[in-house]
């Protein structure tokens, strides 16, 4: 199997696993762990296979698209740092012998905080790198692309609908104490309303990106 597609095989199940991860109340605190545990492998996995990005910041002329690039995986960090803090002060509940690393309610404010926050961060963290979805539609036909460029733009601003009616905002500044869900809710909804948010947060990185490069170009 190629690197590519390991790569591929890798995001998707880091995807699947963080969609499975916000909707935590559906599925049990058992199961939430087991995928929080799944995704932090694939995580580390897919760090590894960018092992050699850390190296090569001291290396090259730093521009628009190197700051910002950098400035996105910063911040990934540290909501990563701070989901797997919170996490280990979870865990300290049924596995005793991890080190006592803060209060129950410091990792409950901290994790919400951290999911929403780095649900956010990853996927502008993936529109940073759309140049892999438009070199794919350049071999679709132009009615085609013009379709799927409209589908994407609609779906983003629907994402903003949902983010708002879903007090996104009360959980991303705490203000907020918990996670509102409503169990009578289509699954499907939630998830759809999701991936929204999702291709929200890919249409402002690729916005972003575009950004960076435009303003490259004009030095």
């Amino acid at each position: 199997m190629s690197g590519a597609r390991v790569r591929r095989l890798t995001d998707v199940g880091m995807t699947v696993s963080l969609f499975f991860l916000m909707g935590f109340p559906f599925f049990g605190m058992t199961a939430h762990m087991a995928a929080g545990s799944v995704f932090f492998l694939l995580l580390v996995f897919h760090h590894w296979m960018n092992r050699h990005w850390a190296p090569s910041l001291r290396r090259g002329r730093w521009n628009a698209v190197r700051y910002l690039q950098t400035g996105a995986n910063l911040a990934l960090f540290l909501v990563i740092a701070a989901l797997l803090w919170s996490s280990l002060i979870f865990a300290r509940a049924t596995f005793d012998f991890l080190p006592r690393l803060g209060t129950m309610s410091l990792a409950r404010e901290m994790h919400m905080a951290a999911a929403y926050r780095g649900f956010l961060v990853m996927s502008f963290h993936v529109g940073l790198h759309g140049d892999m979805f438009a070199s794919r539609m350049r071999s679709f036909h132009a009615k085609r692309q013009r379709g799927l460029s409209v589908a994407g733009t609609l779906l983003a601003a629907y994402g903003l609908w949902a983010f708002w009616s879903r007090g996104w905002i009360g959980y991303l500044f705490l203000q907020s104490d918990f996670v509102f869900f409503d169990f009578n809710e289509s699954k499907w909804l939630f998830y759809f309303d999701h991936a929204a948010i999702m291709a929200l947060g890919i249409w402002l990185g690729w916005q972003a990106m575009k950004g960076a490069r435009r303003s490259m170009r004009r030095k």
